[in-house]
């Protein structure tokens, strides 16, 4: 099993390197297509064919029946056909349209690291909140760092260790979101969720240097929908529903979606020996959606609210992580979270004019450890686009952004006799423009500017009133060559902008609360293939990025706080593959090689100190995952019997920059049996963890005489779902 560790002297012996090259020189080669750089060729079996039978003249045998194979004739790129509706599988034409350019255009022609997973895809594997996703995408690491409200997710190396300063924007349905979205369940009625892969600065802006996680969901028209699931599992019980129906036929529609979940905790109270940790979360949603239509006009306004109670932080010393012993001292929360958006666009024919608001209350009233420090925030953002309409096929696509956003903070930590607080104003301006230079070869310079300032204050044992002003030219080139009508390669320079600013997390003997900006140049080169049936997708990509004044949580775990602390650099591979080598059968993996470390590593609050050379914190070298399905059919009217079977392998990270606190690497199972009577009814049986791996999620050494103590995942658990749509 994959145990927590303790590491001597912060490094691995031997060359982290040699393990994995040949590795993934092989698999790189083993996705390259056939007949590289040559033209295009008839259809092989695993292309689109068009079967059909005629008698032929009588025979002292049997008739037989005879095949016309038909070759497609090249034509322009767009989405392949979704599949038939009865094959029993999750139909995969969603998730062929990506908006990283913040314009519809089709994921193989963006020159860009993009994985898109559909919201059916997800609910075959019973996957039910974001933490899940690094399950399906690779060089991904999701995990709850204390609670599962301060979840760090790790996107190419690129962590953040500091809670308050993600390096992966969560966006839904465009409007960005609270770094606490993290903890929150996947809405129902997801349509797709889509990874960006790499620095966004450019059209995105601050905090994604990592990437851009964006989730999508389906919009209330003319089409009266409903949804619902309910699970069942030994450690959760959970229920969902969506209603979607027009209000004026053509006119107005709405939706309303509510959620639930309990989760039991598998933490044992060492004084007490009672069963601790658990959770609860709801949520709720309503939409009202104006879009006549046939007209220009599509307005929808939102309003949502979570809640989550959990008792979940709790931590185990090693000698007691197979038993799951908890230290006995109080640990609880709850999160609330009010959101409310209003989402415009006009179309002008040529382009599209949209206004994005969104608006975030949350509040957390924490207690960890007997120390409580509850912490307020409210979030305002509001952005304006303008972009073309790839559909007219003009020699120049472009799109164009203003940006604003206001983040109010305060924490309070009564232990300390300490409240800091701030205000953060951010403004920006973008605009990327792609120059179909021919049929085949596309152009695309992008640049942001970015200007933000921060003012907090802090009353109590430490007193200050300071200001810290940040400002950033985010430039991008990327180039893009087609090879044939389905393969493409590309390469790519885009930048990362993570801003200066004031530390949140204010201790008594802190003597500077500022800290100054984060940049991160990436250099990519990929390639995409896709068949024309859409029966085979691949993705194959190398990259190298390097981050000035890297902004690195330090510290004591009781009082971290932010400060530069020198170079970074991270280089790895991406391949991706998806294919039904046979009807209804469907293979998807994913592999990320990955190698981040500090390369000038500076603490100007301990300059003795030189962890140059070390790994970063939540940044393993090696993540893979798989998911194989195939749908039986039942016959007698019964639909589909669909099994499945998903892997996923971590290798080995760490939790402090100093390398002494990890995790080695482990290996996850996870399997079910879906049973698929109709389109609208689906029932599922899974196990998730089978072989019950036992590993740690995050640690800190608290010292003598406790020593190392440590987070853990969850256990095997077995349970069953019940879908029904309409």
């Amino acid at each position: 099993m994959g145990v927590a560790r303790r590491f001597g002297n912060g490094r691995t012996q031997g060359s982290k390197h040699a393990e994995w090259t040949g590795w993934a020189v092989g698999a790189a080669l083993m996705l390259a297509p056939a007949g590289a750089g040559a033209q295009e060729q008839a259809p092989t079996a695993l292309d689109k064919i068009e079967v059909t039978t005629e008698a032929k003249p009588a025979k002292p045998k049997a008739p037989k029946k005879a095949k016309a194979v038909q070759p497609i004739q090249p034509k322009q790129p767009q989405a392949p056909e979704p599949q038939a509706a009865n094959t029993g599988l999750p139909v995969d034409a969603p998730a062929t349209t990506s908006t990283a350019s913040k314009r519809p255009q089709d994921r193989l022609d963006v020159p860009a690291g993009i994985g898109v997973v559909t919201g059916e895809e997800l609910a075959t594997r019973n996957m039910a909140s974001i933490s899940d996703l690094d399950r399906v995408f690779p060089d991904v690491n999701i995990r709850s760092r204390s609670t599962r409200a301060y979840t760090n997710i790790t996107v190419r190396g690129q962590s953040a260790v500091d809670f308050y300063n993600p390096t992966v924007g969560i966006y839904i349905d465009g409007l960005p979101q609270d770094q606490i979205s993290f903890a929150q369940l996947l809405p129902l009625g997801l349509e797709q969720a889509e990874l960006l892969y790499g620095p966004q600065g450019t059209l995105f802006g601050r905090n994604t240097v990592g990437g851009v996680l964006n989730i999508t969901t389906r919009k209330p028209g003319n089409e009266a929908h409903f949804e619902s699931l309910a699970t069942v599992s030994g450690l959760e019980r959970g229920a969902a529903v969506l209603a979607s129906a027009p209000i004026v036929k053509n006119v107005l529609y709405g939706d309303v979606a509510l959620g639930y979940r309990a989760e039991d905790g598998e933490y044992v109270d060492m004084a007490t020996m009672a069963d601790i940790g658990d959770t609860k979360d709801r949520s709720g949603r309503v939409r009202l959606r104006y879009a006549p239509t046939g007209g220009p006009v599509d307005i929808m306004l939102m309003a949502g609210r979570s809640e989550i109670e959990s008792d979940e932080e709790r931590l185990v010393q090693q000698p007691f992580i197979k038993r799951r012993l908890a230290f006995p001292l109080p640990s609880h929360y709850t999160l609330e979270t009010d959101s409310f958006g209003v989402t415009a666009s006009y179309d002008l024919g040529f382009a599209k004019v949209s206004s994005l608001t969104g608006y975030q209350d949350r509040k957390f009233d924490r207690t960890v450890f007997g120390d409580y420090t509850p912490e307020d925030q409210e979030t305002f953002n509001q952005e304006f686009t303008l972009a073309s309409d790839p559909r007219l096929r003009n020699p120049v696509d472009y799109v164009f952004g203003l940006y604003f956003q206001n983040i109010d903070f305060e924490r309070r930590t009564p232990f300390h006799f300490q409240t800091t607080s701030q205000a953060i104003d951010s403004y920006a301006a973008y605009g990327e423009v792609t120059w179909h230079v021919t049929d085949r070869f596309d152009v695309t310079p992008g640049l942001r500017y970015d200007y933000e300032v921060a003012d907090g204050g802090g009353v109590g044992v430490n007193t200050f009133d300071v200001e810290k002003t940040s400002e950033s030219w985010s430039p991008k080139i990327a180039l893009s060559y087609k090879l044939s009508e389905p393969w493409r390669v590309y390469g790519l320079y885009s930048t990362g902008f993570k801003p200066g600013g004031i530390v949140r997390s204010v201790t008594p003997g802190l003597t500077s609360v500022t800290y100054d900006p984060q940049l991160t140049d990436n250099f990519e080169v990929g390639t995409k293939y896709r068949s024309r049936d859409g029966r085979i997708e691949l993705w194959a990509a190398a990259y190298y990025n390097v981050s000035d004044d890297y902004q690195l949580s330090v510290g004591p775990v009781t009082g971290k706080y932010i400060r530069n602390a020198g170079e970074v650099e991270s280089k790895g591979i991406n391949l991706t593959a998806k294919v039904e080598p046979w009807e209804n059968f469907r293979v998807t993996a994913g592999l990320g090689l990955n190698d981040s470390t500090f390369t000038k590593y500076s603490n100007p609050d301990v300059p003795t100190q030189n962890f140059t050379g070390n790994t970063l914190p939540y940044a393993p070298e090696v993540t893979a995952n798989a998911n194989f399905e195939y749908a039986v059919p039942l016959g007698y009217g019964l639909g589909f019997a669909v099994p499945h079977f998903g892997v996923t392998y971590l290798s080995e990270i760490y939790f402090d920059e100093s390398n002494t606190i990890g995790q080695g690497g482990y290996t996850l199972l996870d399997a079910g049996l879906t049973w698929k009577p109709s389109d609208n009814v689906s029932a599922e049986i899974f196990v998730e963890n089978i072989t019950d791996e036992i590993y740690t999620t995050y640690g800190f050494d608290a010292g003598f005489p406790i020593g190392p103590v440590y987070q853990l995942g969850q256990g095997r658990t077995a349970g069953a779902s019940l879908r029904i749509t309409y």
